[in-house]
């Protein structure tokens, strides 16, 4: 098979899989021998979606919007993020650029 975005030669073997930064093990994929992309079937994404879910990966991703708060910007944090990394009030970060469009905040 070649792959459709390159060109290039398919071949099957296993592939660790992450989200988040969570490996979630590794799973056989269509992998292109040229550009690396990874294609699992359907059986495959199904198993991967059910590991996303009992860890409390899945959907994790929600848009929010950044306020103001005196002379600072406030972004706020959707409560399911907040639940999954056991986040309170006043808990220490550190908020740094990640190139001109992501912003990285790290719990201390």
């Amino acid at each position: 098979m070649k792959c459709p975005i390159c060109d290039g030669k398919l071949v099957r073997k296993k592939v660790a899989y992450a989200v988040y930064g969570i490996n979630l093990g590794n799973f056989m994929a269509d992998v292109c021998t040229k550009c690396g992309e990874q294609w699992f079937n359907e059986k495959t994404s199904k198993q991967i979606e059910e590991i996303e879910k009992k860890k409390g990966l899945f959907g994790l991703s929600k848009e929010s919007k950044i306020s103001y708060g005196g002379n600072s910007l406030i972004i706020r944090i959707p409560k399911k993020i907040v639940e999954f990394m056991k986040i309170k009030k006043e808990t220490p970060v550190l908020v740094h650029p990640h190139g001109k469009n992501k912003i990285e905040i790290e719990l201390k």
